[in-house]
């Protein structure tokens, strides 16, 4: 016996069929065969230089301006090209469905790029990168948070102390999509854009989680306001570098 749910996707498949964007597979948007081919291991670079380094962390000369301790990626933006249109669907095309996609990878590779980042396992919260509510209402989601539950799924299993918070990091100020604008600007446009909403103080250890880290500097600003707010160390994961 089918449920609702599943004569809704039944119907969606036959109406509209999706075929591996590398190797045209029927059924899913990026078999596992092509994701694991792609996969080297994770991508981790300087979160202020971009200095290409082996777990994430700022370099000696970057630590002093950058409110990361270090960001790790799973996937090259740039030179994976089926990355960036998986994400670009995703995300402004509210294929939703691609979510399932993001699980698996996350399942096969989160482990992998976590022990070579050498971050903690236990005492911290997973909070996505948020949204403002104007602009979640417009896309359906956010998908930072969609990735950020994932992952706090796949560590839940095998740690303690591990929290979920997608509710006190907020974006209060609707600001132009970040994409579109030069780095000096990008800052400008995120100034007073992020509040922490809870009196209480966030833990010491904090996951930020986002689609795509670029310049760097939404992911900078939320940190800041996180240690702000009292956390000690604030780490970024996403699933690509650009």
């Amino acid at each position: 016996m089918f449920r609702g749910g599943e004569i809704v996707q039944l119907i969606k498949d036959c109406l509209f069929p999706i075929f591996c964007l590398d190797c045209q597979t029927e059924g899913e948007w990026w078999c596992k065969n092509c994701a694991q081919k792609s996969f080297t291991g994770g991508e981790f670079y300087c979160p202020v230089c971009h200095l290409k380094n082996l777990n994430g962390k700022s370099c000696f000369n970057c630590q002093a301006v950058s409110s990361l301790e270090a960001v790790a990626a799973f996937f090259n933006y740039q030179e994976n090209k089926t990355v960036a249109e998986l994400i670009r669907i995703f995300k402004y095309n509210l294929a939703k469905d691609i979510n399932t996609l993001w699980s698996q990878i996350n399942l096969e590779f989160l482990y992998s790029v976590w022990q070579s980042g050498g971050w903690p396992y236990s005492g911290i919260t997973i909070i996505p990168v948020p949204l403002h509510t104007k602009r979640q209402r417009e896309r359906g989601f956010n998908q930072a948070d969609l990735l950020a539950k994932n992952i706090f799924e796949i560590l839940k299993k095998d740690h303690q102390n591990i929290e979920f918070d997608n509710l006190n990091l907020q974006r209060v100020k609707f600001t132009k999509q970040q994409a579109k604008l030069n780095r000096q600007e990008r800052l400008v446009n995120l100034k007073d854009a992020f509040i922490w909403k809870e009196k209480k103080s966030p833990t010491a250890n904090i996951i930020l989680v986002d689609d795509v880290f670029t310049s760097g500097a939404t992911m900078q600003e939320c940190a800041r306001i996180l240690k702000k707010a009292g956390a000690q160390r604030v780490y970024g994961l996403v699933m690509a570098r650009d």
